[in-house]
């Protein structure tokens, strides 16, 4: 059952729903392509795994998901996207929507690999945890933006133990629009392009713009490739040493 279906069956708010049809059934695939019929969905384990083992999951939070999206005229990669934040939870009433603001959290977050990757979706189901948790004041930290970036203090795919690739630069896909208009509000796409710490010292001198440049021209950007090394870059700089231990 996809979540569409599943809102029908468990709410009577039909305007509620239909932010999320305009989202999943239309938006969506104009932008991305057709969608599959399920959605992989956030579960209470990766949320207490974030937030924490005593913290209270609230039943909205287990809506937020992951749609995989196999490559087609529109992208040629794998393309992984969340649902949910963009979703305008904290209204009660049609009538306290407002289109000019910001819809929900006002973001959905997209990864793109070569290859079909069970890590990406759990990537994105860890980030998020973390995002439902800041938005909510349950965890500190921020609501992403374009130009940030996080040690994921680990591989990026557990599976390739050795990578590099241990971090995340939240960047405007080039490719695709990056925002969208729902009738409860805008929503602006932000794509995650993996990074070695050789690379975020890049970014930490020359700022995130720089190295987005020069991950695309190498090739290591907009797809997340965990068997790449740290790409050739113009400068090099040394990673801070509080950093090191997560890279």
């Amino acid at each position: 059952m996809s979540l569409v279906d599943l809102l029908k069956s468990n709410s009577g708010d039909e305007w509620f729903q239909k932010i999320w049809e305009e989202r999943e059934e239309k938006i969506y695939p104009e932008l991305f392509g057709k969608l599959p019929e399920t959605v992989i969905r956030l579960q209470e384990q990766a949320l207490k795994a974030i937030l924490g083992a005593d913290a209270k999951i609230l039943p909205e939070w287990l809506h937020y998901g992951v749609i995989e999206i196999a490559p087609n005229a529109h992208h040629a990669d794998w393309l992984y996207i969340t649902t949910g934040f963009s979703q305008p939870w904290n209204l009660d009433k049609e009538a306290d929507l407002n289109p000019n603001g910001r819809s929900g959290t006002g973001i959905e977050i997209v990864m793109r690999t070569s290859e079909r990757a069970g890590w990406a979706v759990d990537v994105l189901h860890r980030l998020s945890a973390y995002q439902i948790g800041v938005a909510g004041k349950t965890i500190k930290g921020k609501v992403f933006t374009c130009g940030d970036w996080m040690p994921l203090n680990g591989p990026i795919d557990p599976g390739t133990p050795n990578t590099k690739v241990r971090g995340i630069l939240v960047a405007q896909p080039r490719d695709f629009p990056p925002d969208f208009s729902l009738r409860s509000g805008k929503v602006e796409l932000l794509q995650l392009l993996g990074i070695t710490g050789q690379e975020l010292a890049y970014l930490l001198a020359k700022g995130p713009t720089s190295l987005e440049d020069v991950l695309y021209e190498q090739g290591a950007a907009p797809a997340i490739n965990p068997n790449r090394e740290s790409i050739e870059l113009p400068n090099r700089f040394p990673l801070p040493k509080e950093l090191q231990a997560r890279f």
